[in-house]
């Protein structure tokens, strides 16, 4: 039975911001640590990169500096080693914060549209980045574990997301610090920030139609046969990031998401759960986030073995 969940709006709790603190690791047990190791967590999340591309600042700067479109396998590889890094790297984790806002340092130019400086590591584009990442595991829920997020667990993916906000230096004021006010801060950026560029249009179409130029070395006659094989995994890959876009978005890039998408998205994740369940930890996790858990497991199981055991009950004698 398909989940009841569309493009309703989320209800919003009116609450005070969450508490903050000075830390910026992910606890090993959370649910953001339990969800982004997953294989296909990240496909999920392809709804914020989309979503980063069509800030203009961040649009003109790939274009210029990144090699997400010349080196696009290369590019997604570097980007999942650095999340994974971020979320279960334990003391690799601050390095690594360290080494992507200075890898983003020299990102400046003079915008071709605005005539303006920009710079990567300006705060709005800069916080849009790590803000994406929440919007999107939100929507996610009903795919990602069933139904829709509860308050609470939305209050705590917040908490995940401002710590590793704070790991990668990003400037926290004005950043989000309760759900509704990230319920105000994207309905802004939609409307007063985000617009399409070319590249939004072309990855849409490559999604729907397949990459327009192949690989010069593949031989001629295995050209049908690679589109063919590549169509079931960008349709996948199409449903997830679209499924995931606000209606308003989907408006700017005129596709028009339809009930039978809908249905055969949450299909298909309501397999992948399932798979989740049944296999391995060890087949549906990557390696890191894998011996990441397995480690925090160890250490929990020893907690409980000190406590049931009298001899971690004595203490000294006073006198």
């Amino acid at each position: 039975m398909p989940i009841a969940h569309t493009d309703e709006t989320i209800e919003y709790h009116v609450e005070p911001e969450i508490a903050d603190d000075t830390e910026v690791i992910v606890p090993p047990d959370s649910l953001t640590a339990e969800m982004v190791g997953h294989w296909t967590y990240l496909v999920l999340e392809g709804a914020a990169f989309f979503m980063q591309g069509m800030h203009p600042s961040i649009a003109e700067i790939v274009e210029r500096h990144s090699a997400a479109y010349t080196d696009p396998g290369g590019r997604a590889i570097r980007s999942v080693d650095s999340v994974l890094r971020w979320t279960y790297g334990g003391l690799e984790a601050a390095p690594e914060g360290d080494r992507v806002r200075s890898l983003h340092e020299p990102l400046t130019m003079r915008s071709p549209s605005s005539g303006k400086h920009i710079s990567a590591l300006n705060p709005e584009p800069y916080q849009w980045v790590i803000a994406t990442a929440y919007i999107t595991t939100v929507k996610a829920g009903p795919l990602l574990v069933g139904r829709d997020f509860t308050y609470d667990e939305r209050v705590e993916l917040l908490r995940d997301n401002r710590r590793l906000a704070r790991l990668l230096h990003v400037p926290m004021k004005g950043y989000p610090a309760s759900d509704a006010e990230f319920h105000d801060y994207f309905d802004r950026m939609i409307s007063d920030v985000l617009t399409p560029s070319d590249r939004s249009f072309e990855i849409i179409e490559t999604m729907r139609n397949g990459p327009a130029d192949i690989d010069s070395r593949i031989p001629k006659f295995a050209v049908p046969l690679c589109r063919a094989a590549a169509r079931g995994p960008l349709n996948f890959v199409y449903l997830s990031i679209v499924g995931l876009l606000d209606p308003r978005l989907r408006a700017m890039i005129g596709v028009e998401w339809t009930m039978k998408e809908q249905r055969r998205l949450e299909r298909v994740y309501a397999l992948i759960r399932t798979a989740y369940r049944v296999l391995p930890e060890r087949l549906t996790y990557f390696p890191l986030a894998y011996h990441a858990r397995r480690h925090h497991e160890a250490i929990e199981a020893m907690k409980k073995r000190e406590e049931s055991s009298w001899a971690y009950r004595v203490r000294p004698e006073t006198t």
